[in-house]
């Protein structure tokens, strides 16, 4: 008897240590699964953080080239307008010369009065559209031509007005002929703004 309970208990044992055997196989086959599945959502976390950080980058480069772009385009219509009211400037300084050449010969000034109202007129038409868009200092500089051109202007006028075949005063011709002076310092603050020149003189 004592041996049937002898093969029982080996029996029972080799029952058990196969239930358990199980057991145990299938508790490390889930925990196994639990750390592949813990790795992948590390895995899947990481990889999504790194396509965020990615797509902020992409975003952050498309701002900066759209605000370079933008910088681009100002930067362009800012030296279209010097280039614009620089021309309209010495135009209309062209033309106060011409009359003045005119007057010393003693031609007919007619033509040349017209010319100098058509770039007065183009002038005035840069100089409100250069207003809007210069920054201060070539601004101030711009209105010192502006206004020098003007007094010239109605120099000229006055000379037409009192004598209109005769020579303008020697006065008047200095006054015309030193505004060549201002316009060169407008060029040059529009080049150091461009940043074509240096800003040292």
């Amino acid at each position: 008897m004592a041996q049937s309970w002898l093969a029982l208990l080996v029996a029972l044992v080799g029952v058990v240590g196969t239930l358990s055997a199980a057991l145990v196989t299938q508790v490390r086959a889930d925990r196994v699964k639990r750390l592949e599945i813990d790795t992948l959502r590390g895995q899947h976390a990481e990889d999504r953080a790194h396509e965020e950080r990615m797509r902020a980058l992409e975003l952050a480069d498309a701002h900066e080239q759209r605000i370079e772009l933008r910088r681009a385009e100002e930067r362009a219509r800012l030296r279209a307008c010097y280039v614009a009211f620089n021309a309209a400037a010495r135009q209309y300084q062209t033309t106060q010369v011409n009359v003045l050449h005119v007057l010393r010969t003693g031609a007919d000034v007619n033509d040349c009065v017209m010319a100098m109202e058509e770039a007065r007129t183009a002038f005035r038409a840069s100089y409100a559209e250069a207003q809007m868009l210069l920054p201060g200092p070539v601004l101030d500089a711009a209105s010192v031509v502006s206004r020098r051109l003007n007094d010239h202007y109605g120099a000229l006028k006055k000379t037409l007005a009192d004598a209109p075949r005769s020579p303008a005063p020697p006065e008047c011709e200095q006054r015309v002929q030193s505004a060549w002076v201002t316009l060169t310092e407008l060029r040059r603050t529009m080049r150091r703004d461009l940043r074509v020149d240096d800003a040292a003189p």
